[in-house]
């Protein structure tokens, strides 16, 4: 069985087709996220904070939000090798949270290492110039899962 490799090029309406098959989350429309960009092996995610993810009165965007921001983030970088289907599972997350998240999240996420059984990937949460979270997610490839 050949390796999976990060491809040379994407399909052309690649992202249009995760955006579609993502719009109907509560995820996506309560929380304002949106799918920005996808490359070969990478994605871009924003965030726009509201009253669903904001710390209350803090006005700085909920931690278990940023975490789910970076592990979506990863999981569309990953989708890239399989042609936006999904046939893994995120196996662990580490974020590290570096100041609070003032204002829109930009997430950005990069394929590190890919093998048949695994990949691991790397995502900075930025507001604005600011990096405000570092992440690194270990994602259990299972070519039987549904994508």
């Amino acid at each position: 069985m050949p390796p999976l490799e990060i491809p040379a090029s994407l399909a052309p309406d690649l992202l249009a087709r995760v955006q579609a098959r993502f719009a109907p989350w509560p995820l996506i429309q309560d929380w304002d996220m949106a799918f920005v960009a996808m490359d070969p092996g990478k994605a871009t995610v924003s965030l726009r904070p509201n009253k669903h993810t904001l710390n209350g009165p803090r006005g700085s965007v909920n931690g278990g939000v940023l975490a789910t921001v970076a592990d979506m983030t990863c999981a569309l970088a990953l989708c890239t090798v399989f042609d936006g289907l999904m046939p893994f599972a995120t196996q662990d997350l580490h974020i590290r949270y570096l100041e609070p998240a003032k204002g829109e999240v930009i997430g950005k996420a990069e394929l590190v290492r890919l093998s048949r059984r695994g990949a691991v990937l790397e995502c900075r949460l930025m507001c604005g110039k600011n990096v405000v979270a570092h992440c690194t997610a270990h994602f259990s490839i299972k070519p039987n899962l549904p994508g």
